[in-house]
């Protein structure tokens, strides 16, 4: 399911934190699931979420390839007020960012590698497990795009579930923000219900601009 929303704006909800556009992106979600459990009268104090870190540094940045580790921590959907939701948000990525362990990633996986899949896919199958949602927020060209001379009017990006109930990916896009929503119908039946809860979210933040 696709949702659009203008990137100035949200780049300016996310200052009005003292943060940045990921904080208001991450804090619109995080409205949208209160709105949506809410609905459905099981109201949720928090929920677990996972999104890549990037990991990238001054040696290794002209380095080709994805360079970012997955942190997992709990986002509380109880703090109503839109500002001081980003500035929790804030504070949560920024601890996580800043986590010691995420130094030991590239040494894991080069062990991990060389493990048998069927070992590895026990060991990433049961750290998934303990994760509601999944968001991640990718950078687009600033510039239009052109597909065999005709101009690429919007992309939309769709992330793998990995064993979570959804994933929530952002795609920057010229002046737009189009996020791709995947739900798993086991765990989200109504994803209409879950789209206008997230454009809810959306809206309350963008207010703040």
């Amino acid at each position: 399911h696709p949702l659009t929303v203008p990137l100035a704006d949200m780049k300016a909800a996310g200052r009005r934190a003292g943060g940045k556009l990921n904080d208001a992106f991450v804090a619109a979600i995080a409205s949208g699931w209160r709105r949506y459990h809410d609905h459905h009268g099981e109201p949720a104090s928090a929920l677990r979420m996972s999104m890549p870190i990037n990991v990238r540094t001054a040696a290794t940045e002209n380095v080709a390839g994805n360079q970012f580790a997955p942190a997992r921590f709990p986002v509380p959907l109880t703090v109503i007020d839109p500002v001081h939701r980003m500035k929790v948000v804030r504070d949560l990525v920024g601890r996580a960012r800043a986590e010691p362990a995420l130094a030991l990633t590239e040494p894991l996986a080069n062990v991990l590698n060389r493990l048998h899949p069927d070992v590895t896919t026990g060991i990433f199958g049961s750290m998934l497990r303990g994760v509601d949602f999944v968001t991640s927020n990718v950078p687009g060209p600033p510039f239009p795009i052109y597909l065999a001379g005709a101009r690429v009017v919007s992309q939309f990006p769709f992330g793998p579930m990995a064993g979570a109930a959804a994933n929530v990916t952002l795609l920057s896009y010229v002046d737009d923000l189009n996020i791709g929503i995947n739900t798993d119908p086991a765990a989200v039946p109504d994803p209409d219900v879950l789209l206008e809860s997230f454009q809810e979210g959306f809206d309350e933040v963008l207010k703040t601009a």
